[in-house]
């Protein structure tokens, strides 16, 4: 083997080098924004179940309210017709 050869496949060898050390730092870097990402989805799924359990909780309320404001018109409506009847 000649003195070239040897030093080209020296080089060769160390721009493998250079980039498996890169890849494996991307690698890193990935899986860092990758365990965030998975934090980040988390979070918003609680805070989605949150929402939910308050928006079921003001329908709710909402619809308490509403069947108390059916009642009080029929209640008005029968009054009106007493005093209709009245009158």
């Amino acid at each position: 083997m000649s003195i070239e050869f040897l030093s080209e496949l020296e080089t060769k060898i160390d721009v493998l080098i250079k980039s498996l050390a890169q890849s494996r730092e991307e690698v890193v870097t990935i899986s860092t924004e990758f365990e965030k990402a998975k934090d980040r989805i988390t979070e918003l799924e609680l805070e989605n179940m949150e929402l939910k359990s308050e928006s079921e909780s003001i329908r709710s309320d909402v619809d308490v309210k509403q069947d108390k404001i059916n009642s009080a018109a029929q209640r008005i409506q029968d009054l009106i017709s007493k005093l209709d009847t009245v009158q």
